[in-house]
């Protein structure tokens, strides 16, 4: 399962509905998954907010997209920038997407307010 959050692989972090709390379609207790603590307690917090599920960026979202592009020209001019991205190695583009992806959640992570999470 991936977290409810942020989209990573879930790691151990859970929350499942209370007894008279969501439920899923068929009436059964809704169960989320998370990477982190960090992505529990901004679930936990968007619940008590009365948040919903993100569709279009937030703001803040696409303030992580664009801090990302540091990130990843840093990495695309360590490999050279003449180099199509054809010619990258499975290992390069898994580190490129590894560069992006931590790049954009750690941002993201620092945008979100205390009181209301994306």
């Amino acid at each position: 399962m991936i977290c409810a959050v942020c989209g990573r692989e879930g790691r151990g972090f859970c929350w499942v509905s209370p007894k008279r709390g969501p439920r899923t379609p068929d009436g059964k207790r809704m169960f989320k998954r998370f990477c982190s603590m960090q992505c529990q307690s901004l679930h936990a917090r968007r619940l008590k907010a009365g948040g919903g599920v993100v569709i279009d960026p937030t703001h803040n979202e696409k303030v992580a997209m664009e801090a990302v592009l540091p990130h990843l020209g840093e990495y695309v001019a360590s490999l050279g920038m003449d180099k199509p991205l054809s010619a990258y190695s499975r290992e390069e583009i898994l580190q490129m997407v590894d560069v992006v992806l931590t790049a954009y959640f750690d941002n993201l992570r620092e945008l979100t307010p205390d009181d209301v999470p994306f």
